[in-house]
C-alpha cells in the first residue's frame, strides 16, 4: 500500500514539475517570406530574430526566455527593452541605455499598461473592447494621439506620429520599424492579416473579434486545455477571466488569481450559460458574473479542492441567487 502511495505521490510531483516547466511561449513558424512585403524572416528556436527587407535589415537579440532585449536596424542599435513577468513590458532604452518610455500598470494581474511615462511627462491611455490603443491623454485629460485600424489591425490613422507608443492593436506590441505586432502568442503581421508565429491553435485576434460579437448580458462557460492543464472560464460583459494559482510553491492549499482570460473566447470552447434559476434577472446575472471575472486576488486556490472549476461553479451560483426576484428562488 505505502508503495502505490509513493507511486501515485511522485506521479503528481513529476506532472506538476513538467506543468509549471513547459515553455508556454512556445510558437510555431508560418511563413518565412512574404512575397508581397519582399520580407524574409528568420526564427531561432521559432522566436523572430531578423528581418531582411529591400530598405532595411532588423535583427533581434533574445534574452534566456527569449523575449527581446535590443533591436538593431542596419546593423545600428536602435533601442533595448525591460521586461517584467509574462512578457510585460517595463521600458524601452536607448543605444546608451537611458530610459526613452517606462510603461505604469495598476497591480501585477493587469497585463496591459494604464499609463507611459516619456520625459517629464506621463501620458493615460484608453483602449477599446478589442484590447487595442485607441485615445492617449495627458495629465490635464487633452488628447495628443488617437490611433484607428482597419479589421485586420492595420494602423490607417495616427494622428500624432512623433509619440511612438508601443502597444497596438489586440494589447500586442507593436514594432513601428517592422510594422509587426508581438504577442505573448506569436507574431502578428497586420499587413497580410496573417501570424507570422502563432502558438498551438489560438488565434487571439479571432477570438478577440468573436468575443466582442457578443451581447452584453451573454454569460459563456468556457473550458480548453491552454497549455497542458484544462481550464475553466467565464466570459461576460466583452470579457473573460478565469482562477490561476498565484504561488506556485503551493499549488495545493495555496492562493489564486483571477486572469484575464479574453484571448482565448471561442464558441468552439465556449457555451452560453443561464442562471441556475428560472426567476433569475439574466441582465443582473451577467453584470455579477462581469465583475466577479475582473483580474482580482482571490482567498484559496487548491489544486485538489478549490480550483478554476470550483471558481466558475461558484460564480454562476452566487450569481444567479443575486439576480433572483426578491422573495423567489
Amino acid at each position: 500500500m505505502k508503495k502505490i502511495i509513493f507511486a501515485i505521490i511522485a506521479i503528481l510531483f513529476i506532472s506538476l514539475f513538467a506543468y509549471f516547466n513547459q515553455d508556454r511561449t512556445k510558437v510555431y513558424v508560418k511563413i518565412n517570406s512574404s512575397e508581397s512585403l519582399q520580407s524574409s524572416y528568420t526564427y531561432l528556436n521559432n522566436k523572430l530574430i531578423k528581418i531582411v527587407s529591400p530598405k532595411q535589415t532588423i535583427n533581434y537579440t533574445l534574452d534566456e526566455f527569449n523575449r527581446r532585449i535590443s533591436k538593431t536596424i542596419n546593423n545600428n542599435l536602435i533601442e533595448q527593452y525591460v521586461w517584467l513577468e509574462d512578457n510585460k513590458l517595463l521600458a524601452i532604452l536607448d543605444d546608451k541605455q537611458n530610459i526613452k518610455q517606462q510603461y505604469l500598470y495598476k497591480n501585477q494581474n493587469n497585463s496591459l499598461p494604464y499609463a507611459m511615462i516619456q520625459g517629464t511627462q506621463t501620458f493615460y491611455f484608453i483602449y477599446n473592447k478589442m484590447k487595442s490603443l485607441k485615445v492617449v491623454v495627458d495629465k490635464n485629460k487633452q488628447v495628443v494621439k488617437v490611433l484607428k485600424y482597419d479589421e485586420n489591425g492595420k494602423i490607417i490613422l495616427d494622428n500624432n506620429p512623433n509619440l511612438p507608443v508601443a502597444i497596438g492593436y489586440a494589447g500586442g506590441l507593436y514594432d513601428k520599424d517592422s510594422k509587426l505586432l508581438h504577442f505573448k502568442e506569436g507574431i502578428y503581421n497586420p499587413s497580410l492579416a496573417k501570424w507570422l508565429t502563432k502558438i498551438n491553435d489560438h488565434d487571439i485576434i479571432q477570438n478577440l473579434k468573436q468575443l466582442n460579437a457578443t451581447k452584453e448580458n451573454d454569460v459563456y462557460q468556457c473550458n480548453a486545455t491552454l497549455d497542458v492543464y484544462y481550464h475553466s472560464y467565464l466570459c461576460s460583459g466583452k470579457q473573460c477571466g478565469g482562477l490561476y494559482a498565484n504561488d506556485y510553491m503551493n499549488y495545493l492549499n495555496g492562493t489564486g488569481e483571477i486572469i484575464d482570460n479574453s484571448n482565448y473566447f471561442n464558441k468552439n470552447i465556449c457555451t452560453k450559460v443561464e442562471p441556475t434559476y428560472k426567476n433569475s434577472n439574466k441582465h443582473t446575472f451577467a453584470r455579477c458574473v462581469n465583475k466577479k471575472i475582473q483580474s482580482r486576488v482571490a482567498k484559496l486556490f487548491d489544486a485538489l479542492s478549490y480550483n478554476c472549476h470550483d471558481e466558475v461553479e461558484n460564480i454562476i451560483e452566487t450569481c444567479s441567487k443575486l439576480a433572483l426576484t426578491k422573495g423567489t428562488l
